[in-house]
């Protein structure tokens, strides 16, 4: 039996919009943010929500050191020979980028690639770099590494692609004086986060410590976001 135009058109028009389901709803399982957020303030808590944060710092190092760093000099990632070019093609220096604008909305003094470069020339060991940051006028520098991940997102008819994320990341706050480690902190997220979100969420982990290093991190966290949604 022949099924009329009319009928066919249907029975296509449902199809499409079956696979336009089947094809977008997979993305959920990708997202590591809830929808109705309205801040990225708690974009960022959520990222270190539910990652495994393990944050050191030596003995020897007090709250009063901590607190009296408010210029630092970022080193992170370098320059990608191979497409995409330069900075943007490293996922380190992307993070480290992302990380000195976070930093700096916080309120600190912050050197990062545009300053590095005319000064940190062979800065390829950690002494170069303490070196460099305290011709800067920088009280401690920051360096450490990122490990990529990737997600895979479906569009419109199952078309999709990856998405490189950071699936964790150290960070290393050495003092220019004495080139001590002041504190360490490494993250390992559950899921993959945008480099954005993920550095600005390392920025709050990074003052959170720095103004109580023994302090509950998490309730830490939450009650400064809690205090930038408010604002």
């Amino acid at each position: 039996m022949s099924l009329s135009r009319r009928s066919l058109n249907r029975n296509l028009i449902s199809l499409l919009v079956l696979l336009c389901f089947a094809g977008c709803a997979p993305v959920v399982s990708f997202v590591a943010i809830a929808p109705t957020a309205v801040h990225f303030g708690s974009v960022a808590y959520q990222s270190v929500e539910k990652a495994e944060i393990d944050a050191v710092v030596p003995k020897s190092v007090s709250k009063e050191d901590l607190g009296a760093i408010t210029h630092i000099a970022i080193f992170m990632g370098g320059e990608s020979p191979n497409r995409p070019y330069g900075r943007i093609g490293d996922l380190a220096a992307v993070v480290g980028d992302n990380l000195c604008f976070e930093l700096a909305r916080l309120g600190f003094k912050v050197y990062g690639w545009n300053e590095l470069k005319k000064s940190a020339k062979g800065a390829d060991t950690t002494d170069r770099m303490v070196e460099s940051g305290k011709a800067l006028g920088a009280q401690a520098i920051i360096t450490g590494s990122v490990a990529a991940g990737h997600t895979r997102s479906f569009g419109m008819l199952g078309v999709g692609g990856f998405k490189t994320v950071v699936q964790s990341a150290t960070l290393k706050v050495i003092d220019v004086k004495t080139a001590d480690l002041l504190m360490m902190i490494t993250i390992n997220y559950k899921i993959g986060q945008d480099p954005k979100v993920a550095a600005e969420g390392m920025a709050m982990v990074l003052q959170a410590k720095m103004e109580d290093p023994s302090g509950d991190l998490k309730e830490k966290l939450k009650e400064r976001t809690e205090e930038i949604v408010r604002k």
